[in-house]
């Protein structure tokens, strides 16, 4: 037994070893494809940021070229200043443009501080030789910008380093000048490094000399050594690990195309295996007490023969490198077309793992024009150069999508393979869509439409625009809308308006403006301020048609209007004079009579004096019913303006008054079906007044040459939920049905021309709808009163509560 039990006991501290020493051996084999694996996304990234860095360049190269067309107009230096200031907007890379003369002196700069600056070219490289516009680029400077006025000198081993110089010459035809662009080196490593997010890496951008351009790496002493220095002159690119600055170091670089610029990717090698070195220390941490506690089971199994001994050692580690969780999609495919790796965000969008034995271009997902290409360039990919392109892809759920590619090739164990990188590009060609849909519709809106940028000077203008001011876009760009300005708004009107505007970020109205003829004009304008994702203030959006003839339009119905209520005055007018002189027939008889008495009193002295008295009063009585005939005539013509509350009853009653001598000729009595009710609106009494006159004076009317033994007009006032009703209604026997749908048309009567006009009820319907915002409608009426059955018409007015 015991024989048995220490050769078992030897066995498995035989079998310990071995497991150590393979774990060991694992353990170096994975730290080894670690390194690899850091090696690869090095130059992943240093093909990323040199494409990138191209890219970026080329925009500036292009830039010059613009400038050619802005400089050879030879234009006011404020102009050409502001230009290039203007581009620095759009061009967030560069922190300055500067126009130099053949004497290397700055004379136009975005900056004012860096004019007539001498700027020293000789660190620039490289040299032009032949081609003297080719771009060349300085060594680095500190500081923001050209800032102390004195003449350019560089520093070569700068520790804050901000930014670094391009120039290049180009040439006017008649002259040539050189444009000097001071691009920011920060910028474009926080924009190029923005999705990368590994510990003590460090990116570079140097000249192809090996000078340090700029540098996320800001340590004091930052030295290459010599071997480093003639690698990046004797090659476009490498990857390997190197001493660099005396530490071991993961290093990768690539040379730009047609620019002598290398960007080189760096890793920390102790750094980075440092946490790599954490995991295996807990790994072999792990191994060992999993080896003592298997030890411990089996001498525990020994002793007590009835249990078995049952051992699974199960290990699956998997590295997972960081393109695989990632944004963008990323693949790596062998020189046969095969796919090596993928990425999660590619496998589970496009691909499916059953089929990953394919060629590239044989997947389902490509349509037979990607597919043709991604063959046709696989098989015949240019050594040392990158390929892009738009590919159309459809997706697992059937939707098709569009991805910018970009395809790179690189050597790794005697192989080439290529890595296809590619970002999601649907939304932005949609939106590029809409933007392109928008500015159709910009151009050809039927209103005017004029955009500003913060500071309220305009930026664009649509056709519209320019067919109703007269402007076009050149004579407005850059320039103040205020230069439409009438003169007829008044200070305070444009003060309120930014009130507004500043408040709400929205203002609307009417304005008087002048076009380029000097011409005025009515707009119907809306302003609508513009803010960015931050909230800040951007631009100014107003919108404006013209209404000048709109307007002259209103001011003819107005005066149309106007003139029909005049003319309904004017009749009713007819009306009243012929009440007033049989009003004034009696009075002026009393009058006439007791003048009489009195002279005969006088000249014979024939009454008595309490006689004479009694005379006077009546005189005096008489006077002033006259007086108050006159004033209610007054007060029905007076031209009132002003809204107030009235009591409906109490007009009634005032229109009564100015017609009661022809209703009693006539022998018509006026009835209120309830005399205790009335209630208040709110309105111009004199038009109520006008309205309730001709309805009045047209009951009276209808029972002209008819012989009705009881002549009525009633009167009903009543309030129902939320309205107020007013009706007024006769017993003359109703309207005939060919003329009640025609009763409010304009100059429409059955009178005869020299008793009505026709207007009457056309201007009562204006005053009910308009101005009291209510309705008015006509019927025929059969009714009862006093057990007799009648037939009349009926005009019902209704008024909601709230007037």
């Amino acid at each position: 037994m015991k024989f048995t039990v220490t050769r078992i006991i030897i066995v498995s501290l035989f079998i310990v070893f071995l497991v150590i020493s393979g774990v060991f051996f694992s353990i170096s084999i994975l730290k080894d494809e670690t390194i690899k694996t850091h090696l690869k996304l090095i130059q992943l990234y240093s093909s990323i940021f040199v494409d990138n860095l191209t890219k970026t360049v080329n925009g500036m190269d292009l830039l010059t070229d613009n400038l050619v067309i802005l400089l050879k107009n030879e234009q006011k230096e404020e102009l050409i200043n502001s230009r290039l200031s203007e581009l620095l907007k759009d061009n967030l890379e560069i922190r300055s443009i500067n126009i130099l003369d053949e004497k290397n002196r700055v004379i136009y700069s975005s900056n004012e501080l860096n004019k007539n600056l001498l700027i020293n070219l000789e660190t620039f490289y490289p040299l032009p030789i032949y081609e003297k516009n080719i771009l060349r680029v300085g060594n680095t400077k500190e500081g923001r910008d050209f800032y102390n006025g004195k003449n350019i000198t560089y520093s070569k081993n700068s520790l804050d380093i901000n930014f670094f110089p391009i120039l290049r010459e180009i040439d006017l035809g008649t002259k040539k000048i050189k444009v000097l662009m001071a691009v920011n080196g920060d910028f474009l490593l926080n924009r190029y490094n923005s999705f990368l997010n590994i510990e003590h890496c460090y990116i570079d951008i140097l000249k192809v000399d090996g000078t340090l351009l700029s540098s996320n790496d800001f340590r004091e002493n930052f030295n290459m050594n010599k071997e480093l220095l003639s690698l990046i002159k004797e090659k476009n690119s490498y990857s390997g690990v190197v001493d660099f600055d005396k530490e071991k170091t993961i290093l990768s670089f690539n040379s730009t195309i047609n620019y002598p610029f290398v960007v080189m990717v760096r890793l920390d090698f102790n750094k980075t295996l440092q946490t790599w070195e954490k995991k295996s220390q807990t790994f072999l941490i792990t191994i060992f007490a999993l080896l003592i506690l298997s030890i411990v089971l089996i001498i525990f199994w020994l002793y007590t023969y009835n249990k078995k001994i049952n051992k699974e050692v199960s290990l699956n580690k998997k590295f997972k490198i960081l393109f695989e969780q990632s944004s963008f999609y990323a693949m790596i495919i062998n020189f046969n077309g095969k796919i090596v790796e993928i990425n999660n965000s590619f496998l589970s969008t496009f691909f499916s793992e059953k089929e990953l034995d394919k060629n590239i271009w044989d997947y389902s997902c490509w349509s037979e024009n990607e597919k043709i290409w991604l063959e046709k360039i696989i098989k015949t990919f240019p050594q040392d150069e990158k390929i892009q392109r738009e590919l159309n892809i459809i997706g697992l759920d059937g939707n098709q999508k569009v991805l910018e590619v970009v395809i790179s090739s690189f050597e790794i164990d005697g192989h080439m393979e290529y890595v296809l990188i590619a970002l999601d590009i649907t939304l932005k060609k949609q939106r590029e869509k809409e933007l392109k849909n928008a500015h159709i519709v910009f151009e050809n809106a039927h209103d005017g439409i004029v955009v500003t940028d913060e500071n309220v000077n305009i930026v664009n203008v649509n056709k519209a625009f320019e067919t109703n001011t007269g402007y076009n876009f050149d004579e407005v760009i850059g320039k103040n809308p205020n230069i439409l300005k009438s003169g007829f708004q008044e200070e305070d009107f444009y003060k309120n308006m930014w009130q507004q505007l500043i408040e709400t970020g929205y203002w609307e109205g009417e304005l008087t403006n002048k076009n380029k003829e000097g011409e005025f004009y009515i707009e119907r304008i809306k302003i609508n301020a513009v803010y960015n994702e931050d909230k800040k203030l951007t631009n100014y959006i107003a919108v404006f048609s013209d209404i000048t003839l709109q307007k002259e339009q209103e001011k003819l119905l107005q005066e149309k209007e106007k003139l029909l209520f005049q003319q309904s005055k004017l009749s009713a007018m007819g009306e009243m004079i012929g009440n007033i002189a049989h009003q004034w027939r009696q009075p002026l008889s009393v009058i006439s009579s007791s003048t009489s008495a009195i002279k005969l009193h006088h000249e014979e002295d024939f009454y008595s004096k309490e006689e004479i008295k009694d005379f006077v009063e009546v005189i005096l009585n008489s006077t002033k019913y006259l007086s108050n005939t006159i004033d209610d005539f007054r007060n029905f013509y007076k031209e009132d303006s002003e809204k107030v509350d009235f009591d409906v009853k109490s007009a009634i009653n005032n229109g009564l008054n100015l017609i009661k001598t022809e209703l009693v000729k006539q022998n018509i009595d006026v009835v209120f079906i309830d005399e205790d009710c009335s209630f208040d609106i709110k309105g111009i009494k004199n038009q109520f007044l006008q309205v309730m006159m001709n309805l009045l004076i047209n009951a009276k009317d209808a029972f002209f040459d008819k012989e009705i033994e009881n002549k009525i007009i009633f009167i009903d006032i009543y309030q129902k939920d939320d309205k107020k009703v007013i009706k007024i209604y006769d017993n003359a026997g109703g309207i005939k049905e060919d003329v009640i749908n025609h009763i409010f048309e304009p100059y429409f009567t059955t009178k005869h021309k020299s008793v009505g006009t026709g207007i009457g009820l056309y201007m009562s319907e204006e005053i009910i709808t308009k101005q009291l915002n209510g309705q008015i409608f006509v019927s025929n009426k059969e009714f009862t009163y006093k057990n007799k059955e009648y037939t009349g018409a009926e005009f019902k007015i209704i008024i909601k509560k709230c007037n």
